[in-house]
């Protein structure tokens, strides 16, 4: 499963929720750490639909022209893959679950100001 999100100016956003404009909250819970409430999750089965979810959030991203870019990232990204895993142990016949986190996060553009004035 993967997940979508834009931090700009201070706002969480979703990219691949149904409503993109819509603000996030984060929320702190003791047991799970930081959660951002209401951020949708996509089933993924391949590479293939993972860039899929992919081009679809970057096309919802907030982005400006600069001297040196013409689609400079104007916000930060995250976009984390979850995987999971069950197997039944032979020792003991108990089934157990490993996950994975994978985190791909993009700053936003920090090419030198003075270059970039527009």
């Amino acid at each position: 499963r993967a997940s979508y999100l834009e931090i700009y100016n201070e706002n969480i956003r979703d990219l691949l929720g149904k409503d993109v404009k819509a603000t996030l909250e984060l929320k702190e819970f003791v047991d799970k750490g930081v959660h951002v409430q209401n951020l949708t999750w996509h089933q993924c089965s391949s590479v293939l639909d993972c860039e899929r979810l992919m081009d679809k959030g970057n096309r919802s991203r907030a982005t400006g022209a600069t001297l040196m870019n013409k689609d400079s990232s104007r916000s930060h990204s995250i976009f984390t893959i979850v995987t999971e895993m069950c197997n039944k142990s032979e020792l003991d016949g108990k089934e157990h679950i490993r996950a994975g986190k994978l985190n791909l996060v993009d700053l936003a553009g920090s090419e030198r100001q003075s270059k970039t004035r527009k």
